[in-house]
């Protein structure tokens, strides 16, 4: 938005939080009453996690500070009440290593917010500080893409088998095609229908979509050539220092003037070329991080897994004390993708990633079930514990699919509504219901084990 700087960084962060322990709370939920019954718990999972915070980014925005710190309370009770009698499993406590599911709920998460926002900003209902900033500055609405690249980094695999070659390219590019006919079908529709768009977000023709398929490119050939995410770890400080000198020499004013012209294609895009910099640092930081959180082993005991949750916690307090460094030093901005933007989206994504490994942590501790006999423990008991709400399972299963529909639905009905015009309880009634199509969609999907995964 015009002459917006957003927030601050606690305030945009106060806003993601409270759906963690709305998770929380309906698993514990779900758990103790045994609902296996599809719809049942859909409707539950719906009106326990995506409605709360539809409500949260609209109506209960101003209240969002005292609903955090209750809700982290209520949840600190809970936590302390279940395992204070449970200390003797302590040693025994083994976490499976296989397909981790709190890297599912936070991809999710992050997913179904972003589609909630996509739409709610174009109310008036939503709050304008937490819009997309201008150039410098938070928004809710800034930490999309960047979350996006994040919970995709965090799952890459480094194969040793897999070499770079000219085969291994063209297998990437091969991939990434359905990106870009993504992003150019979303560039020819909107110029086709008049659709609003702000040219000084990507550029005339760039969009989420090609930045998304550049950073697949790039970030995946990167990871193939040192395929460990140790070396990746430096990579990207390197990159990410490179990109903020070349924005201090000059890149940044170049972006960012109002004077330079759009006659060509990298003037008119300028904006989403300069940032890929910045985003393939991000997603080279995540794979890191990825490899930090993700069991290196099957089977896991709690205390291993405990230190990396710590790490991954101390690893996201150094990003929250950068962010304030670098907005002292030159600003936080998503338009050039630069060194605080990056910091800022790692130290978010970090953050709910540890909430979720102690999460993680705390079912399979107070849940815990010694294998009976010698034959459970010589064939391997069962240690899997699917606690994962039946909403963010979908999501995480058709990820880009998801936000492809909540795409298509937000233009459909901005179409069809004057969005900026509508009263309070008519906004709520149609954001709702709008997520709860997009939900109802994914589930769909996944009971009929449909998938339309491209990254």
């Amino acid at each position: 938005m015009q002459n917006n700087n957003g927030t601050t960084p606690l305030d945009v962060f106060l806003h993601i939080a409270p759906s963690f322990f709305t998770t929380f709370h309906t698993v514990q939920l779900v758990s103790a009453a045994t609902i296996v019954h599809v719809p049942t718990r859909f409707l539950l999972e719906f009106s326990l996690i995506v409605v709360p915070f539809v409500l949260f980014v609209t109506v209960l925005h101003p209240m969002v500070l005292n609903i955090t710190v209750t809700m982290a309370l209520v949840t600190a009770v809970s936590v302390v009440h279940q395992m204070r009698l449970k200390t003797h499993f302590a040693p025994f406590v083994q976490i499976p290593g296989r397909k981790p599911q709190f890297m599912s709920a936070a991809r999710a998460l992050i997913n179904l917010m972003t589609a909630v926002c996509i739409l709610a900003v174009d109310f008036r209902i939503f709050p304008r500080e937490l819009a997309k900033t201008e150039t410098f500055g938070f928004g809710l609405m800034d930490v999309g893409v960047g979350l996006y690249v994040f919970s995709n980094g965090i799952v890459y695999r480094v194969s040793p088998e897999q070499r770079l070659s000219w085969k291994r390219m063209g297998e990437v590019l091969l991939g990434s095609c359905p990106l870009v006919v993504l992003g150019a079908a979303r560039f020819f529709v909107t110029q086709e229908i008049d659709y609003q768009q702000h040219v000084s977000e990507y550029g005339v023709h760039w969009n989420f979509f090609v930045t998304l398929a550049f950073v697949k490119i790039l970030g995946t050939l990167i990871m193939d050539a040192i395929k460990d995410p140790e070396i990746a770890k430096f990579i990207a400080i390197t990159v990410l220092c490179c990109h903020e000198m070349l924005l201090h020499l000059g890149v940044s004013r170049y972006v960012l003037s109002d004077q330079t012209g759009r006659a060509n294609f990298w003037d008119a895009n300028r904006e989403g070329i300069s940032s890929i910099p910045g985003y393939v640092a991000l997603y080279l930081a995540s794979t890191y991080l990825g490899a930090v959180m993700r069991p290196s082993v099957e089977i896991q005991p709690s205390k291993k897994f405990l230190r990396s949750a710590i790490k991954l916690t101390v690893v996201a307090g150094v990003c929250w004390k950068m962010i304030y460094v670098c907005e002292d030093m030159f600003g936080v901005s998503r338009r050039l993708a630069n060194m605080g933007y990056v910091f800022w989206i790692l130290a978010i994504g970090a953050t709910m990633c540890a909430l979720f490994m102690f999460f993680e942590l705390f079912i399979y501790f107070v849940r815990f079930e010694e294998p009976k006999t010698p034959d459970q423990i010589m064939k391997g008991h069962d240690f899997c514990i699917p606690y994962l709400p039946l909403i963010l399972e979908a999501i995480n299963e058709n990820g880009l699919a998801f936000f492809l529909a909540a795409n298509l639905l937000t233009g459909l009905v901005n179409i069809i509504f004057q969005t900026l015009l509508m009263e309070r309880a008519a906004s709520l009634v149609i954001i709702s219901y709008y997520s709860f199509m997009l939900c109802v969609v994914a589930v769909f999907m996944m009971v009929n084990k449909i998938k339309l995964k491209i990254w």
